[in-house]
């Protein structure tokens, strides 16, 4: 992990080539370049890089150039797996489902069937509900 000091003089160092440096940021670069051999030659080498890059000649993307970006950043989407939850869900859901479905068939194959194993009997003081009895035309 760099140190926060580091990350400073990157910030500073960066905020410099972009010009965005204040008074008060370009004394303390300043005093960090009088002191740092090593943050002198980072900073010429940035500078260096930079006036490398304003060089170079622009080019003129292709027409097709921001769609097949595009197209390559939602496939590299798709391969990671940020899509392959839309697509797992409707298989989760059957998956409960099933598991539901196996749970109350065994639940009522085995209701009469107490927890030591034994087969529960019926009360016989329970009278069972007869059906009325439908009037004679």
């Amino acid at each position: 992990m760099a140190e926060p000091e580091t990350d400073n003089a990157e910030a500073l160092m960066s905020a410099y080539l972009d010009e965005e440096l204040d008074a008060e940021g370009k004394s303390k670069l300043e005093a960090m370049l009088a002191t740092s051999p090593a943050a002198q030659k980072e900073l010429s080498g940035l500078q260096n890089m930079l006036r490398l890059v304003k060089g170079l000649p622009e080019e003129q993307a292709p027409p097709d150039f921001y769609e097949k970006v595009a197209k390559k950043i939602r496939r590299r989407r798709w391969l990671r797996g940020e899509y392959l939850i839309a697509l797992a869900l409707p298989f989760q859901i059957i998956n409960v489902l099933v598991i539901l479905a196996v749970a109350v068939v065994y639940m009522m194959l085995h209701l009469d069937v107490d927890v030591a194993g034994r087969k529960l009997e019926r009360d016989p003081t329970v009278q069972q509900a007869k059906p009325p009895a439908t009037p004679a035309p």
